[in-house]
């Protein structure tokens, strides 16, 4: 008798390789939703109670800062709280600590704190594991609305990228029947294959309340485009804008930076706006940003001369507060309080890497020593060691994403040279 050989792709499924090859989507989709609130139950457990309370104490403080009429309604702003911080523990990580629930789980991250330590007791099986891996990430968190419903799945168009997710309902504790079309959401969906989960119950807005919807829409983009970047013809069209925008900026000013008084850079600003034209200007691809401004605010000196403008070929257009006293730290003649001042900026995370590798570039006089002393390193050479001191402050500063929202650096944390104390790193 001759045996015939079964080609590979007609093999039955080796469970080892492929643990969710025996299942169906709609079983991976119930299992992923399990694990999700497997994942919850892991973080309000009694041990981390005082994490929770701590991310809670952080979520809080930004939802009332965000909005001031959250506390209109304690029970429903409580609940929100305590939901926003077991989200952030279980696909974010701790504020400031970083290391979320599912990174430990795939062990990535190390141990924090009791949120943050090993996850004891939560034992995955090889096909929760797999499930798991392209929550990595954090899946997608922003604003949607549902366009329309198919059985037990959700079409959201998310405002942000401007795409569209197939959401399964099923077993979720919100049920398709809950929904309908043109109601917002706001939320997390994580991917399941080609299909998407609610990471926990998504916030349903009044239909008639979309000014709180783009108020969230607004305050995730300016604080980073990178979410409207999913979508690749958003990000195409952003990488030519900004570059456009790039040599408009050139040509009008004749260099990539001014500076001056907060009413120059004011009155630079208005012109590089008339020049680009409108709607080709920073907000053209995202409308809901259009008359968001991020100036000199009506606090600023008219006659202070701490302000520039400057444009970068893809991170766009930046004001920067304080950028006099910046400068003045990398320009000759070397004062030994300079190092001492370029710590504390090294150590603001509202300095741009770019910026700072803009002045060495214009101020080379002493920069191995400056950056040397500063960072504690004796032997410092800027040619060899900067780029990669500069990557390692700022990581995303080396990702190809566009700017598309001027954004403000404020630097007025840097302090006098007379209050600068116990701020130089030991040896």
């Amino acid at each position: 008798m001759t045996r015939t050989s079964t080609p590979a792709d007609h093999l039955d499924p080796d469970p080892a390789a492929d643990p969710l090859g025996r299942l169906t989507l709609h079983d991976r989709l119930t299992l992923a939703t399990r694990l999700e609130a497997r994942l919850v139950e892991h973080v309000l457990r009694p041990a981390n109670a005082e994490a929770v309370q701590r991310q809670a104490g952080y979520v809080g403080s930004q939802v009332l800062a965000n909005d001031p009429d959250a506390d209109d309604d304690p029970e429903l702003r409580d609940a929100m709280v305590l939901d926003g911080a077991v989200d952030m523990l279980v696909h974010s990580g701790p504020q400031g600590v970083g290391g979320s629930l599912v990174q430990r789980l795939l062990g990535t991250e190390p141990p924090a704190d009791a949120a943050g330590s090993a996850p004891a007791g939560l034992i995955l099986t090889a096909a929760e594991r797999a499930l798991l891996e392209p929550w990595r990430d954090g899946g997608v968190l922003g604003y949607f609305m549902v366009t329309d419903l198919v059985d037990e799945h959700a079409v959201l168009h998310n405002l942000e990228d401007d795409l569209e997710y197939r959401v399964f309902t099923g077993c979720s504790e919100i049920r398709s029947t809950e929904l309908a079309p043109g109601l917002p959401l706001s939320g997390r969906i994580l991917p399941v294959g080609a299909a998407w989960i609610f990471a926990d119950t998504p916030f349903a807005f009044p239909p008639g309340n979309m000014v709180d919807v783009v108020r969230g829409v607004v305050t995730l983009l300016a604080s980073t485009p990178c979410p409207a970047y999913r979508n690749p013809r958003t990000l195409a069209r952003a990488r030519e804008l900004v570059a456009d925008h790039h040599r408009a900026f050139r040509d009008l000013f004749g260099d990539v930076l001014v500076e001056g008084t907060a009413s120059h850079v004011m009155d630079c600003y208005l012109r590089f706006k008339h020049q680009v034209g409108a709607p080709a200007e920073e907000f053209a691809l995202l409308p809901a940003l259009r008359d968001e401004r991020w100036l000199p605010d009506d606090a600023a000196d008219p006659d202070d001369e701490a302000f520039a403008l400057v444009h970068h070929p893809v991170k766009g257009l930046r004001l920067l507060d304080w950028y006099a006293q910046l400068r003045e730290v990398h320009t000759a003649p070397w004062q030994p309080w300079k190092p001492q001042r370029l710590a504390q900026v090294l150590a603001d995370p509202d300095v741009p890497s770019w910026v700072l590798g803009l002045l060495a570039e214009r101020h080379p006089d002493h920069l191995d020593e400056l950056y040397g002393t500063a960072t504690g390193r004796p032997g410092f050479a800027w040619a060899a060691d900067g780029a990669a001191l500069l990557a390692t402050r700022e990581p995303a500063a080396g990702r190809d994403e566009p700017g598309l929202v001027m954004a403000s650096s404020v630097m007025g944390r840097v302090q006098p040279p007379d209050e600068l104390t116990g701020i130089l790193p030991t040896a």
